[in-house]
């Protein structure tokens, strides 16, 4: 009996033992298979940095240079000029053609330079008072523009004239462009702005000396230059 009763609890004993150890390993189990905490993921903090704060201002976009351009004028081009040949030189004087100095050989300047034209001599250089001028007419025999006279003298150095244009053979007609007084032998008289003529007057106001002890103008040449 007693050994039936020992056995009994032992049994017992052993059932509760059990128990417990099955217990306990069912507990370690349920704790292993339990889903571990998902990681935070590294996209999710990136966007969260890249995402603005709510209190910060949001960047100025920086402006885009832009670069005027500008249109370049055309540039003007000027003709070159050109010799103007005129069709006739003539003596001219106070009263016109009917009044010139030696009009006989006034054309010479333009086919004959060696010779060209000499004008009547006077006892001053205002020409004895006698007359306020004398000079010479070149017909282009057109309208032109002029730009330069230029005269090749043969006389001392004095001779002082007035340059003047028009469209018609007339003292009246024919207005002052440029004066100047002749220092050597050649004399440049450049007009400051082109002007249109047909006539071209070299009008002579004061005479150089001669060798005589009078006074007499020689001119030998006459070039115009300008536009046809």
């Amino acid at each position: 009996m007693i050994t039936a009763r020992r056995r009994a609890g032992l049994a017992a004993a052993l059932g509760v033992v059990a128990l417990a150890v099955l217990g306990y390993a069912a507990f370690e189990f349920s704790g292993q298979v339990t889903a571990p905490r998902a990681a935070s993921s590294p996209v999710s903090h990136q966007q969260a940095a890249a995402k603005p704060s709510a209190t910060q201002p949001l960047a100025t976009p920086a402006p885009v240079a832009t670069t005027a351009v500008t249109a370049t004028p055309k540039a003007t081009v000027t003709p070159r000029a050109q010799t103007l040949v005129p069709v006739s030189a003539v003596a001219f004087g106070p009263q016109g053609t009917a009044d010139g100095d030696n009009p006989q050989i006034a054309a010479r300047v333009l086919t004959d330079p060696a010779m060209g034209w000499v004008s009547q001599w006077y006892a001053t250089p205002s020409f004895g008072d006698l007359k306020q001028g004398t000079g010479l007419l070149l017909d282009l025999g057109r309208t032109a523009t002029v730009t330069t006279v230029t005269l090749t003298l043969g006389s001392p150095p004095g001779t002082a004239l007035e340059l003047r244009l028009g469209a018609a053979p007339d003292l009246t007609a024919l207005p002052v462009v440029t004066t100047a007084t002749a220092t050597r032998d050649q004399l440049s008289l450049p007009l400051a702005s082109p002007a249109k003529a047909r006539y071209v007057l070299l009008w002579f106001t004061r005479l150089p000396p001669d060798d005589a002890g009078t006074y007499q103008l020689f001119v030998h040449q006459v070039a115009i230059q300008g536009h046809p």
